[in-house]
């Protein structure tokens, strides 16, 4: 009978261990990330200012908005391949985003309000089929990026 505790305590060791730091660090930051931040917005619904104030961004967090801004402005919106293409680069823009973000607090969670939306519009407009559908996409992501200063400094 003493047997069935000892089996349990390793089962319970070894389950431990197989979700210890260590081993999340080896799990894919992006999908690790990304997933934070959709828990993060079912408990933080809505992109707000912090009690009147704009909430503090780090400096990687803003030059990587920087980029991206940029990626917009100079969008070419002739085919639905230039549409794509933006959308690869907001996509590589966003990685590397959420790849170096350090922020942490309430901080780190307002830009999470800011980036599930921007997330989820560039996945569409990579998935775009026709150039009015893109057009369309693509004014929704500018709008999401052009609230970043209204809100982040």
């Amino acid at each position: 009978m003493k047997i069935v505790p000892v089996i349990f305590l390793l089962i319970a060791a070894l389950f431990e261990a197989c979700h210890s730091p260590a081993t999340k660090e080896n799990e894919s930051s992006f999908g690790t990330e990304v997933e934070t931040q959709r828990q993060n917005n079912e408990q933080y619904p809505e992109l707000a200012l912090n009690n009147g104030a704009k909430w503090k961004a780090d400096s990687t967090t803003v030059l990587n908005v920087g980029i991206m801004q940029n990626i917009i402005a100079e969008a070419k919106k002739e085919s639905l391949e230039n549409y794509l293409q933006t959308a690869a680069g907001l996509q590589d823009g966003l990685n590397k985003m959420v790849l170096e973000c350090k922020m942490k607090g309430a901080d780190h969670e307002a830009l999470h309000h800011w980036l599930e939306p921007l997330m989820e519009k560039t996945k569409a407009l990579k998935n775009a089929n026709n150039i009015e559908n893109a057009g369309t996409i693509f004014g929704e992501i500018e709008n999401q990026i052009n609230l970043f200063p209204q809100y982040f400094e």
